[in-house]
């Protein structure tokens, strides 16, 4: 297993992670060419059953600001990876990853039903809630939770 920086051709071997997401996709792909984005893979052999995509910047300054704080996302490891401690080598090279960049905080966020997910972010360190929104992105809008974690 390795982990290593993203690069936009690994976006292929990632559909598993990306299932009728194209509009999504395209925005991340146009982020990370500005600069504005960066991600990890795990790969595994010929595979990749891994990523997690930081933000150095977004619109909404409580996610990441440009200067100390970054904002997590599509942190995911492959379902017949997943148990093996892969995530969370996975998060923690991240963390080292965001450091080096002189970064000091991390925020992270769910959705108010995904206490499992929740429980596992506070293990890693989430331990404080930034905000709550409601998401409107899918059919139905569903509270959307921010935590944050000091490097």
């Amino acid at each position: 297993m390795k982990i290593r920086k993203g690069e936009i051709k690994d976006f292929k071997k990632l559909s598993w992670g990306w299932p009728n997401s194209k509009k999504l996709l395209k925005k991340y792909i146009k982020g990370i060419k500005e600069k504005k984005q960066d991600f990890l893979v795990v790969e595994e052999g010929k595979l990749l059953i891994g990523e997690i995509h930081f933000f150095w910047e977004n619109e909404d300054k409580q996610k990441a600001d440009t200067k100390k704080r970054v904002y997590l996302c599509a942190f995911r490891i492959h379902k017949k990876f997943q148990g093996r401690g892969i995530g969370t080598k996975l998060i923690n090279d991240a963390f080292e990853y965001i450091k080096k960049k002189g970064f000091n905080e991390v925020t992270i966020g769910s959705y108010k039903e995904e206490k499992r997910t929740q429980r596992y972010y506070k293990k890693l360190g989430f331990n404080k809630k930034v905000k709550i929104d409601l998401d409107n992105s899918g059919k139905i809008p569903k509270e959307f939770i921010l935590f944050l974690k000091k490097l």
